[in-house]
């Protein structure tokens, strides 16, 4: 396993976090708290480490889509993700950015994470997927985006974007306008459900909805073993590194905006000349609406 996709296969445990076990949560976080030590122990002193048995660790394994033990250890080894360069926004708690932290090292500080966040999330990427949500926008006759607090964002940028490509879409953050927009699809529309832990009931219940009524729809989620991520059709993860204890989406903020934007420029690609007239006719607008305020002025 090269290095690339044992980090994408950290990350993607990371984001799993909340559908584990306690069992297999307890073994989880005793990898996560340190990969390159966990990648050093036999299947016994790891299992004792996690106080659980040696079958839960296997069954650990099995879980993440690996053979057994062996594979995990080879993961960690390639990884060497060492726990001293992560980082998360917790202003407050004890972490890595203090209180008394100076403007230079809270700007640099910030400035990694965000890096790592877009990094961690190309890593894990399902690529097959993108490809196939792409396919699915580009034929849609109508796209939905639900999202609710700094998830709505994320969820105006896609519709900016898509809008810009010439799609008809709408972002919606209030749950009884996604949930009557979603009553209105059909086969041919495509709903998005935008939510960090995948587990918001206001981006839930319409993209349900939206399944009801026969539309293609994609889950945007940290975690692809919530319900969001259960109830559509197609899954799109991004690295996550929020806590509790956050003081905004900063890091799944640029994670979910790094998906955003390799589905911008893969659409752009997939609908070829469609796009670059629907660019020249945005840019024509706006061109001639610039020049008649000039005129009025």
């Amino acid at each position: 396993m090269d290095r690339t996709s044992a980090q994408a296969l950290i990350v993607r445990l990371r984001g799993r976090l909340p559908s584990l076990s306690p069992v297999e949560r307890a073994v989880a976080e005793r990898v996560l708290a340190d990969p390159a030590g966990a990648a050093s122990l036999s299947i016994g002193r790891l299992a004792a480490a996690a106080g659980v048995s040696d079958t839960s660790v296997t069954r650990f394994c099995r879980t993440l889509g690996l053979r057994g033990y062996p594979d995990l250890r080879l993961a960690l080894a390639a990884a060497q993700v060492a726990a001293e360069g992560e980082f998360a926004v917790r202003v407050g708690a004890e972490d890595d950015i203090a209180p008394d932290d100076d403007t230079r090292t809270v700007v640099a500080k910030v400035a990694r994470l965000n890096a790592r966040a877009a990094e961690d999330t190309a890593a894990q990427l399902d690529l097959a997927a993108l490809d196939a949500v792409v396919g699915a926008l580009a034929a849609a006759r109508r796209v939905e985006v639900y999202a609710a607090g700094a998830g709505a964002v994320v969820a105006a940028d896609l519709e900016y974007k898509l809008q810009h490509l010439g799609l008809v879409c709408a972002a919606r953050s209030d749950v009884h306008r996604a949930l009557m927009g979603a009553a209105h699809l059909t086969a041919a529309d495509v709903a998005v459900g935008i939510s960090y832990s995948g587990r918001t009931a206001e981006v839930r219940d319409p993209v349900e909805e939206a399944v009801r009524r026969g539309a293609t729809t994609v889950a945007l989620t940290s975690d692809p073993g919530s319900p969001l991520a259960g109830a559509a059709g197609h899954v799109l993860t991004f690295a996550g590194r929020e806590s509790d204890r956050r003081t905004g989406a900063t890091v799944s903020r640029t994670a979910q905006l790094t998906v955003v934007d390799c589905l911008y420029v893969r659409l752009a690609q997939h609908l070829d000349g469609r796009a670059a007239d629907a660019l020249d006719r945005t840019h024509h607008a706006v061109t001639r609406a610039r020049a008649a305020d000039r005129s009025r002025a």
